[in-house]
């Protein structure tokens, strides 16, 4: 009888762990269809684990929200990008639907938002009582969606009925009519793509006639750069998935794979000869020798050169702190 009930608890946990294929939320390919927006700027925006709510339970935390918007401020950048994380414990607060509401509101921009883990954890219990919690992710009890299952649902951030886009393929065209940029926004959130999300993924960048190709999607794809924490505690949960991806990203032409997840961040793996993946810091700052102070990024694109530069924006001073350089393919 105990071997049953540890039986018993172990696949409870296991199952509480896991989350649907991500992709499998789709009928038909995602990437086929892209979203367009017309500009002739060559510099995006990405931040990654902004974690709305988190400075409410955790001490330590920072966010600088307004140097962030007075940079936003300074250009009509194209596209602004999250790499996922935007709620730290899956609820959609009133903070969260006005950070929202800021990122969105800018009219020559296109907000765009990818799936984090956390995004999909679930709020409605209470934090001391382990058996609701294990019980209420198996069994679903709660009351109420997570933000991330209300994102795929199509959630309407104001009266006007905006929705966030996330899934999918995003493209940046000149005033030429020229295909200048494909960004693809995917979900890993679960350390795992579906090999149906990677055939579609595929399927897509073969048919894609834009100049250069970029890639986000929250976990990191590689990790342990500099033997740092990220050995181990993150990465891709599948060797072979991983290697199958890096195989689409060189044939598909993909200069660059923009992730997040690991808060301490600013890791470059590659220069843009093969595959190329850039982890980026945390929105917020933390106290926590785990965690980094506050990063935001621009990624521009020199055409003449055929080189990619990624800027480091210190959350702090608004300034540039740190710079990376590779080849666009």
């Amino acid at each position: 009888m105990r071997r049953i009930s540890l039986l018993f608890i172990f696949c409870l946990i296991f199952v509480s762990c896991r989350l649907p294929e991500s992709g499998l939320y789709f009928s038909s390919n995602p990437f086929l269809e892209a979203k367009t927006i017309v500009s002739d700027e060559s510099e995006i925006v990405f931040f990654t684990d902004m974690h709305v709510g988190r400075e409410n339970t955790v001490d330590g935390i920072k966010r600088y929200d307004e140097n962030f918007f007075s940079f936003l401020e300074k250009k009509d950048y194209p596209l602004i990008i999250s790499g996922g994380d935007m709620a730290d414990d899956g609820a959609i607060s009133e903070d969260l639907l006005k950070m929202l509401g800021r990122l969105t509101s800018f009219q020559n921009s296109m907000y765009l938002e990818t799936l984090g883990n956390h995004d999909w954890h679930p709020y409605n219990y209470r934090a001391e009582d382990v058996a609701s919690f294990w019980y209420g992710s198996v069994f679903d009890t709660g009351n109420h969606m997570t933000y991330a299952e209300k994102l795929l649902e199509g959630l309407e951030i104001n009266e006007e009925g905006d929705t966030i886009n996330t899934i999918g393929r995003y493209v940046v065209k000149r005033s030429s009519g020229e295909e200048f940029l494909s960004v693809y926004i995917l979900d890993n959130s679960s350390r795992t793509f579906s090999s149906t999300l990677l055939k579609w993924l595929s399927e897509a960048l073969d048919k894609d006639r834009s100049r250069y190709r970029i890639v986000v999607t929250h976990e990191n794809i590689l990790s342990g750069g500099n033997l740092d924490p990220s050995l181990i505690l993150f990465g891709s949960a599948d060797e072979g998935e991983a290697a199958r991806f890096m195989k689409i990203m060189e044939k598909g032409k993909v200069s660059l794979v923009l992730t997040g997840h690991y808060h301490k961040g600013n890791v470059l793996y590659g220069d843009g000869s093969s595959y190329t993946e850039f982890t980026g810091a945390s929105y917020h700052s933390s106290t926590s020798p785990f965690e980094s102070t506050a990063w935001w990024y621009t990624i521009s694109i020199d055409e003449e050169r055929n080189i990619i530069t990624i800027n480091g924006i210190r959350g702090e001073s608004g300034e540039v702190g740190k710079t990376w350089t590779i080849k666009a393919k």
